[in-house]
């Protein structure tokens, strides 16, 4: 009796792990015409270090779920397509927005994409994109474009939404260098920086906004701890101290002005500038 159940437990794994897998938006070679599947493969869990060895655990520290990784031929260019299934909309950003440098074209195709001589990159509802190619050249490019026209075609998506703070005014023009984290590793790869500020703390979510203008700076994030306690421990760590009359703080050291503005217990709006208030009044437009 354990044998015919064990057996029926196997055949629905395997049938729902074949149902899951079809899920991904994954290139087909009927639907490009002269594209050769040279393989296909599927990484879940652990099993992510097989495939990027020393970087998997940037993925697990968003909420990785799964990927499927295709190498195509096409032309004969070879690209590597890689389909990174996180465990929310947020994650897949989070992971596109730390991976993304010197984009030649962004943002144009769709909502969340960077493409380069070498790489096309997209944040596609809970999926990070990734097609490269060995070659840089105008017509691997350009190949590569066509691909991800493939795959957004067949994906319905509902993208990211930055939170609403990052919408207002005057902030629209810089949101393409929006970034988001959601533990060390992350902030190792998009806010080196700001690294020492969190390593003594877990579980938080940081939405960054950098603003660069001819006079200076100010990174301007959303930050949610874990409970409140480390809110507080934040604070102080920044040379913040908070009263009860107050939800603004502010600390200048060194040239830099350290602000907070609490929203409620464990979430609170953090400024690092060179500006002061009514300099930063005139870049917010609040």
């Amino acid at each position: 009796m354990k044998k015919i159940f064990l057996f029926i437990f196997l055949i629905a794994f395997i049938k729902t792990s074949a149902q899951d897998d079809k899920n991904f938006p994954s290139l087909n070679k009927d639907e490009i015409p002269g594209a050769v599947i040279i393989s296909e493969k599927y990484f879940d869990g652990s099993a992510l270090w097989g495939h990027i060895d020393g970087g998997a655990d940037l993925y697990l520290e968003y909420g990785f779920d799964k990927l499927l990784f295709q190498e195509i031929e096409w032309n004969k260019i070879k690209f590597r397509v890689e389909f990174y299934r996180m465990k929310d909309n947020a994650a897949a950003f989070g992971i596109f927005s730390v991976s993304h440098f010197k984009c030649q074209i962004k943002d144009t195709i769709t909502k969340y994409t960077c493409i380069t001589p070498y790489q096309v990159q997209a944040a596609l509802g809970n999926y990070y994109i990734s097609i490269a190619n060995e070659n840089g050249t105008r017509a691997a490019r350009d190949l590569g474009i066509e691909l991800f026209k493939h795959i957004l075609a067949k994906h319905d998506v509902n993208f990211y939404e930055m939170p609403e703070a990052f919408t207002k005014h005057n902030l629209v023009k810089y949101s393409d260098k929006l970034k988001f984290f959601r533990g060390i590793l992350g902030l190792q790869n998009g806010m080196p920086l700001w690294s020492d500020f969190f390593e003594q703390f877990s579980d938080y979510e940081i939405t960054l906004l950098p603003i660069e203008t001819s006079d200076g700076y100010v990174n301007y994030a959303l930050v949610k701890f874990a409970n409140e306690k480390d809110r507080i421990r934040f604070m102080r760590t920044i040379g913040v101290s908070e009263t009860k009359t107050k939800n603004r703080y502010l600390n200048f050291s060194n040239g830099i002005y350290y602000i907070v503005k609490i929203i409620n217990d464990k979430e609170i709006y953090f400024y690092e500038t060179v500006f002061n208030e009514s300099e930063l009044k005139k870049i917010f437009v609040e």
